[in-house]
């Protein structure tokens, strides 16, 4: 099953980035914006592995549709 995540990326002070998708409780580094995602793909995997898609999925339906918004303060 197919599911859309919402992502950040954050760069971080020293370099290199953060993935973060707190709809999983995941976060994962990398050198580059690319590196940070395959990593954080990789985080997801594993916390599928070891609790399972329901437990990790619980709160996204994969139906769901996945938009920005942006708030003006």
């Amino acid at each position: 099953m197919n599911y859309k995540l919402p992502v950040i990326i954050i760069p971080l002070a020293k370099g290199g980035f953060l993935a973060r998708c707190e709809v999983v409780k995941a976060n994962a580094t990398g050198n580059t914006c690319d590196e940070a995602i395959e990593n954080l793909r990789e985080a997801i995997e594993d916390l599928i592995q070891e609790y399972g898609e329901a437990a990790v999925f619980q709160d996204i339906s994969p139906e769901g549709e996945v938009q920005i918004i942006e708030v003006a303060v």
